[in-house]
């Protein structure tokens, strides 16, 4: 039985649909990290040359409200739409889409000169991706249920947790080489193209949608399929429990992660004469390399999880994976605080994120792989999509206000009053889920 098992796993590539799912996705998300680098120091840089330093945090952080906000509001549409429609032909269409807008921003950007009609489009832009997104990412979170056997259900989801990582590390690599060296414009491009040859792979993916294929008749049904959802997760105690966890957890994280490390790095690492390896490495490197360490933890994390055998119950597992994940948070915060109130050098604090980093890595990817393989392997698969964007937006509503409230903080009050904001709330929403019960039957 235990070299059936491990069989299985070893032949988790040699299912076609699988490798072309996991081929497809490694490419998109390549550049799509790429871009999500670049874009968050671009806009920073853009709207402080328009508006000023304080106010482009503002408006950074409205540039990612905007995206939090369509992706709540449209993303359990987007799960009912995938439990009713071909995932596949939604998962290529939507990559079409995204493709081809981000080659004509590209495009735009290359040849207007208007600082403001340059922002205005980023924000059309980014619209339309969070659309797409919203109809993707059900679909895509979804599909994999439906092209692996249950004995490759927990190495597949390893390596696609394995394969997030693989593929920040050289997008957020290439990002800081390119952004450095040729700019953002050419970042557009090669995102575009990038969305464009994932599209082409995952045509090639076959399933039978019928087996979960339905009509869209109306909203009213739409409603009442979302609701469907939101009940089944609901009466789920311990996943309705770690979902809150995960909805308190991101409001107080996003800002640093989102809003204070790229102001950090475009401000005060940018405007730095001093800094360690300063004389071969630009502020953007240093970013690459800060987020680049969460990445490499996170695939030895991940091939680890992928060689170990399926449990029963992942709760005790899950609450320490989160309780040594915020316990290093505190440590960054602490050591962010420390240089704001000028008691370390920002040399210090480079060396302190990077290792950090590093270690997040292991406790994130500890608590993510097995999260995701409970709602595969636990959630009628005929449900599976419309539970999956529930519990995406229920985890993640928060993030909109929390990336704008970080803008306002920023601009209005201090960067240090950021930190302290969320460390306080981190560690009082991990102190509810440590100690419910309910959380331990996941």
């Amino acid at each position: 039985m235990e070299n059936a098992e491990h069989k299985s796993r070893k032949n988790v590539f040699h299912n076609k649909n699988f490798s072309l799912l996991f081929g497809g996705v490694l490419v998109s998300n390549i550049c799509h990290i790429l871009f999500n680098f670049a874009i968050s120091l671009f806009i920073l840089n853009l709207a402080s040359t328009v508006y000023g330093k304080d106010t482009a945090a503002l408006i950074q952080g409205l540039y990612l409200a905007l995206s939090g906000i369509i992706l709540v509001v449209l993303m359990p549409f987007g799960g009912v739409i995938a439990d009713k429609l071909n995932k596949v032909r939604i998962m290529y269409l939507t990559d079409y889409v995204r493709g081809f807008t981000i080659v004509a921003a590209g495009a735009f950007m290359m040849f207007a000169d208007d600082m403001v009609a340059k922002l205005i489009m980023l924000f059309v832009m980014n619209l339309i991706l969070s659309i797409n997104s919203s109809l993707f990412q059900p679909a895509a979170s979804s599909l994999l249920r439906f092209i692996v056997s249950d004995e490759e259900l927990q190495p597949a989801s390893a390596y696609l947790q394995g394969s997030s990582s693989l593929q920040a590390i050289v997008g957020l690599i290439l990002g800081g080489i390119l952004y450095a060296s040729v700019g953002i414009v050419w970042i557009f491009f090669i995102n575009g193209i990038g969305y464009i040859i994932s599209a082409i792979s995952e045509m090639f993916i076959t399933y039978d949608h019928k087996e979960h294929a339905g009509e869209i008749t109306n909203i009213r049904a739409m409603f009442s399929d979302i609701k469907d959802g939101i009940r089944y997760i609901y009466n789920t105690k311990p996943i309705f429990v770690t979902l809150i966890m995960a909805l308190g957890l991101n409001f107080f994280l996003a800002p640093i992660f989102s809003n204070a490390l790229p102001y950090f790095i475009e401000f005060d690492l940018g405007e730095s004469t001093n800094y360690l390896f300063n004389s071969f490495l630009e502020p953007e490197n240093w970013y690459s390399i800060i987020s680049v360490a969460i990445s490499i933890s996170a695939i030895i994390m991940s091939l680890i999880l992928s060689r170990r055998a399926t449990k029963e119950s992942y709760g005790r597992d899950l609450k320490m994976a989160i309780l040594t994940f915020v316990m290093l948070v505190v440590v960054m915060v602490s050591v962010m605080l420390a240089y704001y109130f000028d008691m370390i050098s920002i040399s210090v604090v480079l060396i302190g994120l990077t290792a950090v980093m590093f270690l997040l890595g292991f406790a994130n990817t500890a608590f993510n792989v097995p999260v995701n393989l409970v709602f595969q392997r636990k959630v009628d698969k005929a449900q599976l999509g419309k539970v999956s964007s529930v519990s995406g937006v229920l985890s993640q509503a928060l993030i909109p206000i929390a990336s704008l409230l970080a803008g306002v903080l920023i601009s209005q009050i201090s960067i240090a009053a950021i930190y302290i904001f969320s460390l306080v709330g981190m560690i009082i929403v991990t102190i509810f889920y440590v100690t419910n019960k309910q959380a331990n039957e996941i």
